[in-house]
């Protein structure tokens, strides 16, 4: 079971990626203003990238037609320690993951004097790598070599894809909306060993890099509700993602082909938040999320040593803008969510870690024109550390540690 769960989230990734400054492997945010927030948006519409995230229906808070684009560009500090008591050996070794950059695009058309709303946020699956080295000190990155050593040599992971939300809104009222949508995702995933496979006769694991991007899909519904001019309240659910059977042209240790295959879905998610205006030029937000790992195949265990054993988690975020002047303002947010992998699954997530818990964002944006902004923020996510142990064997010891920064930029346009 171990030896599964490994496999199947190096392969996995999250999330998503978002990836990532991640709850698990959702992204929180997308865009330069919407992660200066830290995400909080089920209520509060702010520019056509947040507004279009989490809530579909949160596009009718916006006045007028706007589009979003821009870039978010991320670096992670990935390290992974093990160790053997009994022979002493023990290794520290870092990922050489690089820096990753993905796309950030949002669209919400209100046409005049309609009831409905249109969007369209189009999102990039973090181009995020996982590489350590091999060693000759860390007992999981040693060679197999039996009796000498048992590891598993270079370990390395990517993922790459596309996320497509097409949505749409309906004014029930001047105080009442709700949106649905679909969810469209590409996804390229790639692991190197494969852990969810057998070994090859040579006792090493074959590779899981030959598969093409495969597609999931799924739903999304919300509301919002503005019951004066000083507060709004929205939720939405967002259902499982189910895609194809993940495929890989593979080979034993001789050449001969080997086809690897898992399935895979992403959680469902349930958001509620509020909005608040009492304050003059300052908008606040705070949501809080559920995300159902613990139900998802591939993340959830199902009894016979399938999936990743992962917790389902609640997060928490709160934000705030604040018009300076006419051309400025400045935003700021704070994050906070569970760690779906249990320190018993640390070692079964090395590949892609999705570990942080913390985080804190700032924010600014420039009126270019009537019409264009310029947005920037930084994003960072507190180190955090899961201690566990080598196949659950006694005197072994492995640890994850990693922290992540993210800068995003981009422009909104008023149509």
């Amino acid at each position: 079971m171990v030896r599964f769960r490994s496999a199947l989230f190096l392969i996995v990734g999250v999330f998503f990626a978002q990836q990532a400054v991640a709850q698990g492997i959702i992204f929180p945010s997308t865009g330069a203003k919407h992660r200066s927030m830290a995400g909080a948006s089920t209520a509060v519409a702010l520019d056509a990238a947040g507004a279009t995230y989490w809530n579909p229906a949160a596009m009718a808070g916006l006045e007028e037609s706007e589009i979003f684009v821009g870039v978010d560009f991320m670096y992670a500090d990935t390290f992974l320690d093990s160790g053997v008591e009994s022979t002493g050996a023990f290794g520290s070794n870092r990922s050489d993951s690089g820096l990753a950059a993905f796309p950030a695009i949002g669209i919400v058309s209100r046409p005049e004097n309609s009831d409905y709303t249109w969007g369209l946020n189009l999102r990039g699956l973090v181009g995020r790598t996982i590489d350590f080295p091999g060693s000759e000190f860390n007992p999981i990155l040693k060679p197999n070599d039996p009796p000498n050593s048992f590891g598993v040599g270079p370990v390395g992971s990517r993922l790459s894809g596309l996320q497509i939300d097409p949505i749409m809104s309906y004014d029930i009222s001047d105080r009442l909306s709700v949106g649905v949508g679909a969810q469209v995702t590409s996804m390229f995933l790639g692991a190197d060993p494969a852990f969810f496979a057998e070994r090859n006769a040579n006792g090493l694991f074959p590779s899981a890099n030959q598969g093409r991007p495969y597609w999931g899909l799924g739903f999304q519904a919300g509301v919002l509700y503005r019951p004066n001019d000083t507060m709004s309240v929205g939720a939405s659910y967002k259902s499982k993602q189910r895609f194809e059977t993940f495929e890989y042209n593979s080979k034993d240790a001789i050449g001969n082909p080997r086809t690897l295959a898992f399935d895979l879905q992403f959680p469902a998610i349930l958001s509620l938040g509020l909005g608040w205006y009492g304050i003059e030029n300052t908008v606040l937000a705070f949501d809080v999320r559920h995300f159902g790992y613990s139900s998802a195949t591939g993340f959830s265990d199902d009894g016979a040593g399938g999936g990743l054993g992962w917790k389902s988690i609640w997060a928490f975020a709160v934000g705030g803008e604040r018009q300076l002047t006419e051309s400025w303002k400045v935003s700021g947010g704070f994050s906070f969510n569970g760690n779906p992998i249990p320190n018993s699954a640390t070692l079964a997530n090395i590949q892609l870690p999705a570990i942080n818990k913390t985080a804190i964002a700032l924010g600014a944006s420039f009126a270019l024109t009537e019409k264009v902004d310029l947005v920037g923020s930084l994003y960072y996510a507190f180190p955090h550390t899961n201690n566990g142990t080598i196949l659950e064997l006694p005197g072994t010891a492995v640890q994850l540690r990693q922290e992540l920064t993210t800068i995003s930029l981009g422009f909104a346009f008023e149509l």
